[in-house]
């Protein structure tokens, strides 16, 4: 399930996605012994080591820790590189001894066993995605919460958005983030614009997109705004009716479609992953476009395909777009183009494989 999730992140065209790789180490690599081949650490520039302990390991807890032993401090030997992520089983039993006497945290499943089989397998997916995303975070020296902005409209998506920020914050859910709502959330005479787009501009976003959320001109702020900033964005439609108008800037983001009405578990955990792995695909793409194209001047990365808006709202036209592949169609490409050259007569538009070339 880990393996099929990583295995298609992010943008995806004729069904190729951007992938993480997932390697799995659990079957003997030697006759006779229950462990398997020792983790390769050297074949990533960054590892997420996931720790699925389980009461086959407790039958060769010794052999199991001795091999967590050996592992650990291969990532140790790396620095902070590698991020460690260990899940205790389903009945709370022990954690393996090398573990104790660090005293490390582990991901207590025990509080799951109510949820069926795909909740929890969302569960194990959110708690993943979000210790990755923080610690590639500590490696840029931001060791800061992130939050999780719920944009929506009062009048026909504040049910949602609301039933959302509750599931979040409700302790016995087990969610390992935090939201920033409505204006609820700020203090006496603070500038709420200049608050919205501080949390804005470091957070991920949800649009909670109802019918009248693209008429809203507080919503316009805030998806533009973390546009602007560059942010993991993720569409959550809950459409009912008839919407009176479309605004053009929503595009070229990932859109999921909900049904708000049915059970709360069911759709805002998967709604989580969807924005958490958005936001890991952002982190991990400008972190290899970061490494191309840092020194060069007047390049502008974006962790989507631009639009006309990315143009027109740069105070300078930037002379390379650098974004994800795949390239955008020739229609959307010639729109794009044609804005840039009209302010830059050098522009170019590259996505980061044609950049490399």
């Amino acid at each position: 399930m880990i393996s099929r999730h990583f295995d298609g992140i992010g943008m995806e065209r004729d069904g190729v996605a951007y992938r993480v790789p997932v390697r799995f180490a659990s079957a003997p690599w030697r006759p006779g012994l229950p462990l398997p081949r020792p983790v390769d650490l050297s074949r990533a520039d960054h590892n997420a080591v996931v720790l699925l302990h389980d009461d086959f390991m407790d039958e060769q807890a010794s052999e199991w820790d001795q091999f967590l032993q050996s592992t650990r401090a291969a990532m140790e030997a790396r620095g902070n590189a590698d991020v460690y992520i260990p899940f205790c089983d389903y009945s709370g039993s022990a954690i393996p001894a090398s573990d104790s006497g660090r005293n490390t945290q582990y991901v207590y499943r025990k509080g799951w066993t109510g949820l069926n089989e795909i909740a929890r397998d969302k569960r194990l997916l959110l708690h993943i995605l979000v210790q990755i995303r923080r610690h590639l975070r500590k490696l840029s020296a931001d060791d800061r919460d992130e939050p999780l902005f719920v944009s929506h409209a009062k009048a026909d998506g504040d049910t949602a958005a609301r039933e959302i920020v509750d599931y979040v914050q409700s302790p016995g859910h087990d969610v390992p983030l935090h939201t920033f709502y409505d204006a609820m959330e700020l203090n006496p005479g603070e500038d709420f614009k200049a608050r919205f787009d501080a949390e804005i501009s470091r957070g991920t976003l949800i649009a909670i997109v109802s019918d009248v959320y693209d008429s809203r001109p507080w919503c316009v702020f805030e998806l533009t705004t973390a546009k602007r900033h560059r942010r993991p964005i993720v569409l959550a439609d809950i459409g009912g009716v008839r919407v009176s108008r479309t605004f053009p800037y929503g595009a070229n983001l990932p859109r999921v479609r909900l049904d708000a009405g049915g059970p709360v578990g069911s759709w805002i955990d998967p709604l989580l992953v969807e924005a958490m792995s958005e936001g890991l695909r952002c982190d991990v793409f400008l972190a290899q476009a970061a490494k191309v194209a840092a020194a060069a001047s007047e390049v502008l990365v974006m962790p989507r395909p631009p639009e006309l808006f990315d143009v027109i709202d740069a105070e300078v036209c930037p002379r390379v777009i650098l974004y994800p592949d795949p390239p955008l169609g020739d229609i959307e490409a010639r729109l794009v183009v044609r804005a840039m050259a009209a302010m830059r007569s050098d522009s170019e538009l590259k996505t980061l494989g044609e950049y490399r070339a």
